[in-house]
């Protein structure tokens, strides 16, 4: 079995109020597609547009960056069988949840899960495409979130797709109070708890960093990315296809 979980040191860039370590898994895994509309579709257009961008390419090998969960691992490789992948992420815990994820999906012999940073990777390791589903808003600040970006940039083949999803939040517009309260509605009525609502209200600029989406696309162009267009939102979530330089 190749996912085997390795640690490559852990914690950079993660904001220490919030440890995924500690978070009940089983709710984040069954409530998330509640959250955000249209999440499976996101995921399979994401899937869709590395497919295209790759065809008739050999020996694929997909980096997944924050990849506790497994829902872009256990997609992919049930997709294309054919490609190797390589999954990373900060927490154990939610690694260890991609773990059985793969097991079940029968992706193990294609899948490598890494604990730690991108920056442990080692730089001459270069991939044919990557994902960073989710994760860029839990990386604090402006610097670190450059840093992570010309690192997953340096990782990438020329012209190697990178699909990217953040909660992209202008928390000074003045829509963003109706964005939240129609967002709200929305969770209340797929069956999120209201408790739960407050927390990741509560959450967003103090445990996570999301930015505008017009900076979202400035920091893809200033970290080795072109081509920018973005494929799916739905309230403050959006997905990006870019390509690397």
């Amino acid at each position: 079995m190749k996912d085997h979980i390795y640690d490559k040191d852990t914690q950079v860039g993660e904001s220490p109020a919030m440890s995924w370590d500690t978070a009940d898994l089983y709710r984040y895994e069954q409530s998330i597609p509640l959250k955000i509309p249209g999440y499976d579709h996101m995921h399979h257009m994401m899937e869709k547009l590395l497919a295209v961008s790759i065809a008739g390419n050999n020996d694929i090998h997909i980096l997944v960056t924050g990849a506790g969960g497994g829902k872009e691992l256990t997609l992919l490789g049930a997709s294309h069988q054919e490609w190797q992948l390589t999954g990373m992420d900060t927490s154990f815990q939610m690694l260890k949840l991609a773990q059985q994820k793969a097991e079940e999906a029968g992706i193990t012999g294609q899948t490598t899960l890494l604990q730690g940073t991108i920056e442990k990777l080692p730089e001459t390791a270069l991939y044919d495409g990557a994902t960073c589903m989710l994760m860029l808003h839990f990386i604090q600040g402006m610097e670190a979130k450059k840093s992570f970006l010309r690192q997953l940039a340096q990782r990438l083949k020329p012209g190697a797709p990178l699909i990217i999803a953040a909660v992209n939040a202008d928390l000074a517009s003045p829509v963003y109070p109706v964005m939240m309260q129609a967002w709200r509605e929305h969770m209340l009525q797929a069956g999120i708890y209201a408790e739960e609502w407050d927390r990741f209200a509560a959450s967003l600029g103090e445990q996570s960093d999301p930015v505008s989406g017009e900076i979202m696309m400035q920091l893809l162009a200033e970290c080795g990315f072109s081509r920018m267009t973005r494929f799916f939102g739905a309230f403050w979530v959006e997905a990006y296809y870019a390509i690397r330089d």
